[in-house]
């Protein structure tokens, strides 16, 4: 649930309706966004009553209790876009969903029968739910909401720093299109201030989360993130910052900066005999910068690295249009001894597209198959076919987002054999990763 905290008034601008059905759970909704700052314009009860409402304001934010016995919040993305599509609404909402969060034991199927899980052996499948829906169904909904473009975020942890995470991001994607919050955000200085940001680190930082061997839980490998911490606003999530990288066109030198730190990293774990790969991410766009795998390659033969530790993951933030260019440079940087690594597999057309037509070490799961794998026959089908092609064209595979610890057994039963996510660890400043990365690797 979540849960009422108090933090500065930075959210006001933001025009907000509750949508649940009872008063219990209208209060609980109220007093959370309270807290944030936000007096809510209304509580509704029903989705004719959202529409009532949709038809007389605009609405920023809707924010809905999933919870047995009502299907309103799930049916929200439906009405949304039926009335964006007629036209009759101009600007689609966000969506909030939260509710109780719970974990649930699974009945298991032993010899053709259902078996409750107080009757099945003690080595159970807990599922967790948020208002009694399966996250993983809500996440492939919520998937589904995202493609038609419209937003919606599910508060899994229900803590104010994840509501006010979520609002900060509507607060940003938002500011462009309405001068009402252009005032109110930081929207009007976000182009000086990402350019401070990068020229001068104020407020950066770079993590890295490793990747295991799913079987010895060994550490073989680990991705290098960036942070920014904005002085007013808090940590922008990822999904804002890098849109305003790469329209400010400041890709190249945001990959410049986490290659150094990157290259720091590495030294410091040679000087402790450890050689792990680390992927750092570059859009294809970066990828296609001129002489872009000859600097590289300079700056590990200054750093007397050999080029195989760096890896390149290729993301689709910003495709580019000329895929003989891609593929040239993709090329080039393989020449060069680097590896390439195809990020996100599995969400749309486009990466099969370029797995067939490009050249790659390595290809990632997307972490909405991984989350579901437990729950979902279909996930794990998909997941068994990708470890499949990807032994066909000889490429590492490593499976991303792993949440939960009871899905590590079952993604290496089918065939994956490398993962990162939080049930392995999570990001880490370098300080603590280089230290976590070290005392792994002592003798036990």
């Amino acid at each position: 649930m979540i849960l009422n905290a108090a933090v500065p008034n930075e959210f006001n601008a933001l025009r907000v309706i509750t949508l649940a059905t009872d008063a219990t759970c209208a209060s609980r909704l109220s007093g959370a966004l309270s807290a944030m700052g936000i007096t809510p314009l209304a509580n509704v009860e029903s989705l004719s009553a959202v529409q009532a409402w949709l038809d007389e304001s605009q609405v920023d934010v809707i924010v809905c209790e999933i919870r047995l016995g009502s299907d309103a919040g799930l049916m929200l993305p439906s009405l949304l876009k039926g009335r964006y599509d007629a036209g009759t609404l101009m600007q689609l909402p966000s969506i909030f969903w939260t509710g109780e969060t719970t974990l649930n034991a699974r009945a298991q199927a032993v010899d053709g029968a259902c078996v409750p899980p107080r009757q099945a052996s003690t080595n159970q499948f807990w599922i967790r739910h948020i208002g009694g829906v399966a996250v993983s169904a809500l996440e492939s909904h919520a998937r589904l909401a995202r493609t038609a473009g419209i937003l919606v975020e599910i508060l899994r942890d229900g803590t104010p720093l994840e509501l006010g995470d979520a609002l900060r991001a509507v607060m940003l994607t938002r500011a462009e299109a309405d001068p009402q919050l252009n005032v109110a955000t930081f929207d009007a200085l976000a182009e000086d201030e990402v350019i401070n940001a990068l020229t001068t680190g104020e407020g950066l930082r770079f993590v890295f989360q490793p990747q295991f061997e799913l079987l010895s839980r060994r550490v073989v490998g680990a991705e290098a993130l960036v942070r920014w911490k904005h002085p007013q606003f808090g940590e922008i999530p990822p999904s804002v910052l890098m849109p305003l990288v790469n329209r400010l066109g400041l890709d190249l030198l945001l990959f410049s900066l986490v290659e150094m730190w990157t290259i720091r990293v590495m030294l410091a774990l040679k000087r402790e005999r450890i050689w792990i790969p680390i992927a750092v991410n570059a859009s294809a766009k970066t990828i296609c910068t001129p002489h872009f795998a000859d600097s590289m390659a300079a700056r590990m033969r200054q750093a007397d690295l050999p080029t195989r530790l760096l890896k390149i993951e290729l993301t689709e933030d910003v495709p580019e249009p000329d895929e003989l260019l891609l593929s040239a440079s993709l090329t080039a940087i393989r020449t060069k001894g680097f590896q390439v690594s195809l990020d996100d597999f599995g969400t749309g057309a486009a990466t099969l597209n370029l797995l067939a037509n490009l050249s790659f070490d390595e290809m990632k799961i997307d972490g909405s198959f991984v989350r579901a794998v437990e729950q979902h026959a279909s996930s794990r089908k998909v997941i068994a076919g990708i470890v499949n092609w990807a032994g066909l064209l000889n490429l590492n595979l490593v499976a991303e987002g792993i949440e939960d610890e009871s899905t590590i057994p079952l993604l290496h039963r089918l065939g994956c054999r490398v993962g990162q996510g939080y049930a392995l660890a999570r990001p880490m400043e370098i300080d603590a990763f280089l230290g976590f990365v070290i005392e792994q690797g002592k003798p036990q």
